[in-house]
Formats: structure tokens, sequence, C-alpha cells
């Protein structure tokens, strides 16, 4: 949910344009940030009141499109603020979010995340294709050694349990 919604908006720009377009006044009556002031003027210098209107849905941005905007970013056509208003973007920080995914990975981190759940990996081991039958028998002997240790140990401990338990006394 945003902060401010296109009716707001609309009543700061006209504010604005009623008092000779006097910024300081205007952020002081709204207390509003002087980034956020001049963001939404831009906005309407460039699109009128339709630029100001709050977006609902969450805007997808093709992989080219972000890249477009990160090069000119990166190549000094345009600072972040900027970008946003000539490419049609919401706020500088998608931008922003963006230039870290490419410093990070390249062009891959500007790439689609997939949707949903990770499919889980299954934490037990695989298990492993044979050639011949020799060699599966094999693998089974040397499972079946392991199951009789661990087996032998667990007894082991058992016993150790049951000497160091006090025996019970009758009356």
């Amino acid at each position: 949910m945003t902060k401010y919604n296109s009716l707001f908006k609309q009543q700061v720009i006209e504010f604005y344009l009623q008092y000779h377009k006097n910024r300081s006044l205007t952020r002081q009556h709204f207390h509003l940030n002087e980034r956020t002031l001049n963001r939404w003027i831009a906005q309407f210098n460039r699109y009128g009141f339709p630029g100001l209107a709050v977006r609902r849905k969450k805007q997808a941005y093709s992989s080219e499109c972000k890249l477009s905007v990160v090069q000119a970013v990166i190549n000094r056509q345009f600072s972040a603020e900027s970008a946003c208003l000539h490419f049609g973007i919401a706020n500088s920080g998608i931008i922003s979010q963006w230039l870290q995914a490419f410093e990070k990975q390249g062009i891959n981190g500007l790439l689609p995340k997939p949707k949903g759940r990770p499919v889980m990996k299954s934490k037990s081991p695989k298990m492993p294709r044979f050639k011949t039958e020799e060699e599966r028998l094999r693998y089974r002997i040397l499972e079946l050694e392991a199951e009789v240790a661990v087996l032998k140990k667990l007894r082991e401990l058992n016993q150790q349990k049951m000497a160091k338990k006090p025996k019970s006394s009758t009356r």
C-alpha cells in the first residue's frame, strides 16, 4: 500500500500551482520531503495529473527494459531519479535494486526470478547405478554390515544404560 493516494498528490500539485510554484511553502504546508515533492512535480510536468496515479498492480519489467535502464544510469545519461521519469518507473528504489543485482550477477541478476516455492531436494542419497549384478550385491553387503555395526553399538549403549540404572528395592 502506498503512503500517499492520487487525490492527495493532486491536492499538493494544485496547492503548488496556486501559490506560484512555491516549493518551500508547499513542502511545509503538507509536511513533505523535498525529493518526494520534486518527483511529483516532475511527474506532473511530464504526464499531467494521470502521471500522479497510484499503480495498483505491481509493474513487471522485461529483462531488456531493466538492462537499458541500468546501462543508461551506468553511462551517466540519467540519474536514477531522472531515469524513473524518462522510463516511467514508479520510483528510483527499483532502479537501485537493479543496479545492485547487475553489479553482483551481471545480466543474470536482471532475469525474472522463478515463481513459487523451490523444488525440495531429497536429503537421502540416491541409489548408485551399478554396471553388474556383482557390484550391486557388494554394495548391499556393505549396507548390511553398516546396519549390523549400528545395531551392535545401540545394544552396547543400552547395556551400559541398564548397568548404570539403580535397582529398585522392594519391601
